[in-house]
């Protein structure tokens, strides 16, 4: 057993991913000119309390958990430039993101907090932080009861936010099925459900709609496409595509660039887009990553950003 134990503790740092090379350097996005107003999506890296609510929960050490709040509290004031409007995923309830929204107010950053609990196992939810000029009329879970082989089709249920001000639409975040296991049919099977479902209903929805969030999915890449296939015959626009090729990126599978975070807008709304712009400094730096436990990068996925003109 001696022997065993020894030959692991030299095996694992080896398996663990390290940082990738000839990585973008950190750099953040534009603030928005006067006339224009901003939505990011960020994934923030399993954010987690002080208590185990269950098996499958690993909560964060006190001392851990101030740092990362308030890495990511310097990280959406400074690299993102406090959005108007933030979509989040993989935080473990509103009283983290109250914690969050606590250190941006030290910073002249007042945000509101948008959450409801969903059916992870792990406890990960999506949520919403806005500012002004937004102001939202209501709030739902989309498809939070939909069955799927006798578990829920959604662990982390669509968030439904009806957006009243500065200008009157829906929009949806999303986490949707990881691709873990995806060589398994039930695995590919609930990944196309997924994305089959919330197509066919913003076929139904009338009005500017926008669909945001880590769909862990993206193009060209076989069958881990096959969702993203699925989805893009919604007829929304995918805002990635106001960037260049290169730029069409917002994380790193074995060092490789993928775009799993997506902004999508109808047809409607995209005439308002004035620009899109991406972080860097937090994908493919997993030796920083892990070393820091989320405060420096802080998280694996970069952002992406919206910019809405006010005019149009």
């Amino acid at each position: 057993m001696r022997h065993l134990l020894i030959i692991y503790l030299f095996l694992v740092p080896l398996v663990l991913p390290a940082d990738c090379r000839n990585l973008a350097p950190a750099q953040g996005v534009p603030a928005p000119q006067a006339d224009e107003w901003t939505l990011a999506t960020l994934n923030l890296w399993r954010l987690r309390d002080t208590r185990k609510d269950s098996r499958l929960d690993e909560p964060l050490s006190a001392a851990v958990l101030n740092r990362r709040i308030q890495a990511l509290a310097d990280f959406i004031a400074g690299p993102l430039q406090a959005p108007h409007m933030l979509a989040v995923q993989e935080v473990e309830n509103r009283e983290l993101l109250e914690k969050l929204t606590a250190r941006l107010a030290r910073k002249g950053h007042h945000y509101r907090v948008v959450l409801k609990e969903g059916n992870d196992p792990s406890g990960m939810d999506v949520g919403l932080l806005y500012r002004q000029p937004v102001r939202i009329a209501s709030v739902s879970r989309l498809f939070a009861e939909q069955g799927f082989h006798g578990h829920s089709l959604f662990s982390r249920p669509p968030l439904r936010v009806t957006v009243q001000d500065p200008r009157q639409w829906q929009l949806v975040i999303v986490h949707l099925r990881s691709a873990r296991g995806l060589h398994k049919p039930q695995v590919h099977g609930k990944r196309q459900s997924q994305a089959a479902l919330l197509a066919n209903w913003v076929g139904e929805q009338d009005g500017p709609l926008v669909m945001a969030g880590d769909f862990n999915t993206t193009w060209d890449a076989g069958r881990f496409s096959a969702s993203y296939e699925r989805f893009a015959e919604s007829g929304l626009f995918n805002l990635w595509q106001r960037l260049p090729e290169p730029e069409r990126y917002s994380f790193r599978h074995r060092c490789r660039p993928q775009a799993l975070d997506h902004i999508w807008v109808s047809a409607d709304l995209k005439m308002s887009v004035s620009r899109v712009a991406a972080s860097r400094g937090n994908v493919g730096r997993y030796d920083s990553l892990y070393g820091s436990q989320g405060v420096a990068p802080v998280s694996d996925h970069d952002a992406l950003v919206v910019y809405f003109s006010a005019k149009k």
